[in-house]
């Protein structure tokens, strides 16, 4: 499709969108490139010796003051500077007479995440908690949430994310702030209400709360590939919940911290509790995105270890 027509029916494949955009600052004499790459689903381009039948997307490259930014005009959600997660993919190529290399690599992008949970006993019914989720996301998780809030609907989500408490788990009043503040990362907070049953001797609780890994990434004993996570990735995990009224801690995990891999990564899990509360911290950073086959196994054992211990549960026994 011609840029003009993409400009007169504003619409067009990424590639249309993003040479208009290219065009756009070129007339407002914004020195500025189209740049070919490969994402993540179609493999690596080579960068020693580039095939045009290697790339499958395009990007705009504009040179501000010296410094170059790269935009993606297709994705509405994304801020400036921004790029969607799957173009980090390694060696892309600068549509000029030089053909110049640029490099995207995952272990370029590092997403931050802090989950805070505080749960406060219901005095009517002991084994029954209500309180508060607060979220602080990195940036790549609000893009997804702002692309289905665009495509389906905010109604749609806060519905689809509702259903994902079942059992005794329900959360209400669903709030977002900076959702189309598309410079910034997202924060989401609701109501959680965790409903129990006062006739039971002893109450099991895991205090992940519907957090943390329900089982492991690699599940293949072996692999012959690099590991490519989308990004580097520090998840912070804290929760604070009062003990039933009538009841005592009868069993408790046992904080641990293991590291992967001499110094690329660790995961720490930190438990204390007093005459009336229980608090949990738990932290999985990851310094890198690409690991080697050779460090498949101990990445395996790094999150089964995650695993089993997001499993694990707080037992309250009746007095």
């Amino acid at each position: 499709v011609p840029i003009k027509e993409s400009f007169k029916v504003k619409t067009g494949y990424v590639a249309d969108v993003n040479l208009l955009l290219t065009a756009m600052l070129k007339h407002e004499n914004i020195d500025a490139e189209p740049i070919i790459l490969s994402t993540r689903s179609n493999g690596f381009a080579n960068q020693f010796y580039p095939l045009i039948n290697r790339f499958n997307y395009v990007i705009c490259q504009a040179n501000i003051d010296g410094v170059n930014y790269y935009l993606d005009a297709s994705k509405p959600y994304l801020g400036f500077n921004k790029l969607p997660e799957f173009c980090y993919n390694g060696a892309a190529r600068v549509v000029n007479t030089l053909c110049t290399p640029v490099f995207f690599y995952a272990d370029s992008v590092m997403e931050q995440k802090m989950t805070s949970i505080m749960l406060f006993n219901n005095a009517e019914k002991p084994g029954k908690w209500e309180g508060q989720v607060n979220k602080s996301f990195g940036y790549y998780e609000p893009c997804e949430i702002r692309e289905q809030f665009l495509n389906n609907g905010k109604e749609a989500f806060e519905k689809k994310l509702k259903e994902t408490f079942s059992g005794d788990y329900a959360i209400d009043k669903i709030h977002f702030e900076a959702e189309t503040n598309y410079e910034s990362p997202m924060r989401m907070s609701h109501t959680l209400t965790i409903d129990g049953n006062d006739n039971n001797k002893l109450i099991y609780f895991n205090p992940m709360v519907n957090e943390g890994y329900h089982e492991n990434l690699f599940k293949s004993a072996e692999r012959k590939y690099p590991v490519e996570m989308p990004c580097q990735m520090d998840d912070t995990y804290l929760l604070q919940i009062e003990i039933p009224e009538g009841y005592i801690i009868d069993e408790l995990p046992k904080s641990a911290k293991v590291s992967l891999n001499e110094g690329e990564g660790f995961f720490e899990y930190l438990i204390s509790k007093s005459d009336k509360e229980i608090n949990l911290r738990t932290r999985i950073k990851l310094k890198k995105a690409t690991f080697l086959p050779e460090d498949y196994e101990t990445l395996r054992n790094f999150f089964d270890f995650i695993v089993k211990k997001d499993a694990e549960q707080i037992v309250f026994k009746k007095k």
